[in-house]
């Protein structure tokens, strides 16, 4: 049993700590709960923590589906789509963006960040350099993201991260074990937010600080658009006291929010005491 990784949960019987992991230098070898025995699958010695979602869900969008390819997880980060997206977006670049999002996560003593939605480990790797001795869990459901985002940390020699397939609805860590929350660039895929929220607010330690970014609802035109889109459970966009409104329903609060053009860049708190 590797005790760094105690904040685990098993997606069978959905208890905390017992998570043994097999760790080999470049993947998982073997990942199995002591408490019901449930084996957890692995691919490409990832573990799969969201065994209860396909690994090609008819159901999803094309954008996610195109999250799914190798070959576009090999471009992801490249100056030909996230890093031309966020300058036309926001109009900032990709390492100002990042280097708000560090910012807003503040310092102390952080000994475990969920970066959610990581795609290609890009935000992970960034809090694994920021708090070398932290526990990175990055988590997707993307096979092809998660294998990427594992090759690039093991080439910068980023050994803290552990990369895992997981539900953003149903997130595999113990209650209140989580100082850091992270999820940049993927909110707006999601038509149901609420419950992400809840899942944040449940596994953050009190004092732990949810960072993120996600998209402005613009008024004008594109408002209209954003709403037909709303209304067909496509996507969601915010405007920022909307997104505080919701945060502080969660529980979420110290809501900071900075907007840059298309981006809504954000952190809230979880109170001491973990309550309203």
């Amino acid at each position: 049993m590797h005790s760094k990784y105690c904040h685990l949960r098993c997606p069978q019987c959905e208890i905390s700590g017992n998570m043994v992991l097999d760790l080999k230098p470049t993947r998982i070898g073997k990942a199995f709960c002591s408490n019901c025995g449930y084996d957890l699958p692995l691919h490409d010695g990832i573990s799969d923590f969201a065994p209860h979602v396909p690994l090609m869900d008819p159901k999803l969008r094309p954008i996610q589906k195109l999250n799914q390819s190798p070959v576009f997880s090999a471009f992801y980060e490249s100056a030909v789509w996230r890093a031309f997206l966020t300058r036309l977006g926001s109009g900032i670049s990709m390492k100002d963006e990042l280097e708000r999002i560090l910012s807003l996560a503040g310092n102390g003593a952080i000994e475990t960040v969920a970066d959610l939605a990581c795609g290609t480990g890009h935000y992970a790797r960034a809090f694994s350099g920021k708090f070398p001795d932290a526990v990175i869990y990055g988590l997707d459901i993307s096979l092809s993201m998660l294998a990427r985002g594992q090759k690039l940390a093991r080439r910068s020699n980023l050994n803290s991260i552990l990369f895992l397939r997981g539900d953003i609805y149903r997130l595999p860590f113990e209650d209140s074990s989580i100082d850091r929350v992270n999820c940049c660039g993927a909110l707006h895929l999601f038509s149901n937010v609420f419950p992400i929220w809840r899942e944040i607010f449940r596994i953050l330690r009190p004092g732990g600080v949810f960072t993120g970014w996600s998209l402005y609802l613009k008024p004008g035109l594109e408002e209209r658009i954003q709403h037909r889109m709303m209304e067909k459970k496509l996507a969601s966009f915010f405007q920022p006291g909307q997104l505080g409104d919701e945060l502080k329903q969660a529980g979420l609060t110290h809501f900071h929010c900075e907007r840059e053009r298309l981006w809504l860049i954000f952190s809230a708190t979880k109170t001491k005491d973990g309550l309203l």
